[in-house]
């Protein structure tokens, strides 16, 4: 590179430093004024009609004092709770569209914030900025994270707690540890499936670590760690096992696993939504097997046993099938065609989209593969989410909430870029030497 081309990059990072905060601060008052500007947009009637409307029966519930419960007023343990705490939290159990707008426009903005603390981590503030303008601008973030599912709530949890996982292990502080074990409960309490991802965390804390910690307080910290994680899991798990006599989560995991693994699994999925698929199982139950479970149609978690020992024996009975469907799921949810298909027009941005960022992200994971012990936590994430993926099953939102690490990856190859465009153009300014 020329000597000019050298000083025009020096005055773009002392800009870069010099503006940062205002910089980033603007990015994310943008990032809440889209979010909330879409959605309002679309109006509250849409809204409520066209969403996850159980999450909502289940906030009412908790705000009239009733407990986590169906409108009939039956306790159940079939999903975690935190995202109808949340729902509840911000609209008091009101159908307030305005007061869940604002508050989950603010949780989306988060995201972003996240998105450039980790590339800052990463890459540097150049790349925070790209980051955080990329999520910013993401149609599935701008647009799903204000809609009433737990998708935004969940990719923000995520995203933090990993930003805390990494400052857990450069600090080894026992506040931030203990910061790190909350927000991974936090994030399981609101979909359950992040408990894996949690769990390999908590252990990857005790590795050797680039900042040579002692074993002892690489220990200590995971150790507290986990005890966050475990203590905020636990009042639910009480709660549970009071209901039900069970030490479990939820009772969703079974069911899950039949309808992911059964002879009419792909009869509609992925092109269209798994509920049709399940419909399907369901149709083709026996007599007995609709007595079965007519015995124990109060018992959410016998029914969960249920279905889940019918998945199992479909696997074990058909392993060439389960492989092969293992791999079609994780093209269903890592696939750049939106699973379940939508109109073309939205299709078309929410697949264009994901894939323009998938593209820059493995360009940037291939230049940065030197590198690969730095980012352990985020591989295992999408590793462990495969894995799960292709027991169970998974559509494009299930995977969206990683979406945001591709993002991160991809602010590293835009940065790139953007230095050799402006190195070459700062070079052909600079005047011919003599």
């Amino acid at each position: 590179m020329t000597a000019a081309g050298t000083d025009y990059r020096a005055r773009v990072e002392m800009l870069v430093a010099r503006h940062f905060r205002w910089v980033l601060g603007g990015i994310l008052v943008l990032a809440f004024l889209l979010r909330v500007g879409a959605r309002a947009a679309s109006g509250s009637a849409f809204f409520w009609k066209n969403s996850y409307i159980f999450y909502y029966d289940l906030a009412q519930s908790l705000a009239s004092g009733r407990g986590y419960a169906w409108a009939n007023g039956k306790p159940t343990v079939f999903r975690v709770p935190f995202y109808s705490i949340f729902v509840a939290a911000a609209t008091q159990g009101r159908q307030d569209f305005w007061a869940l707008l604002i508050a989950q426009a603010l949780v989306s903005t988060g995201t972003v914030a996240c998105a450039a603390a980790l590339a800052w981590r990463f890459f540097g503030r150049r790349a925070a900025l790209a980051a955080a303008a990329l999520t910013a601008l993401y149609p599935y973030y701008l647009w799903h994270d204000t809609s009433l599912q737990e998708t935004g709530l969940l990719t923000f949890l995520t995203v933090f707690a990993t930003v805390l996982l990494f400052a857990t292990q450069q600090s080894r502080g026992l506040a931030v540890a203990a910061s790190t074990g909350l927000v991974f409960g936090l994030a399981i309490l609101t979909r359950s499936i992040v408990l894996p991802f949690a769990v390999f965390a908590v252990a990857w804390l005790i590795v050797r670590d680039p900042y040579r910690h002692a074993l002892g307080k690489r220990i200590a910290t995971a150790l507290l760690c986990g005890a966050a994680l475990t203590a905020t899991l636990s009042p639910w798990l009480i709660r549970n096992h009071g209901v039900t006599g069970h030490w479990t989560l939820s009772s969703e995991f079974g069911a899950a696993l039949y309808f992911g693994n059964n002879a009419h699994t792909f009869d509609f999925y992925p092109q269209r939504t798994i509920d049709l698929s399940a419909a399907a199982a369901f149709g083709s139950l026996t007599a007995d097997d609709e007595a079965a479970l007519n015995a124990i149609r109060k018992d959410e978690v016998a029914r969960s046993a249920w279905f889940q020992q019918r998945g199992m024996e479909y696997i074990i009975a058909n392993p060439g099938t389960f492989i092969t469907g293992a791999i079609r799921k994780n093209l269903a949810a890592f696939g750049v065609v939106p699973s379940p298909r939508h109109d073309w027009k939205t299709d078309l941005i929410q697949g264009g989209s994901y894939g323009i960022i998938l593209v820059l992200a493995l360009v940037g994971m291939w230049r940065t593969r030197t590198r690969w012990r730095d980012f352990v936590p985020v591989y295992a994430n999408f590793i462990l989410f495969a894995g799960i993926t292709g027991v169970l099953w998974g559509h494009s939102s299930h995977r969206a909430f990683l979406d945001v690490y591709l993002i991160v990856f991809a602010s590293s190859v835009v940065v790139a870029a953007y230095a050799k465009i402006t190195g070459a153009s700062s070079s052909a300014r600079a005047p011919h030497p003599a």
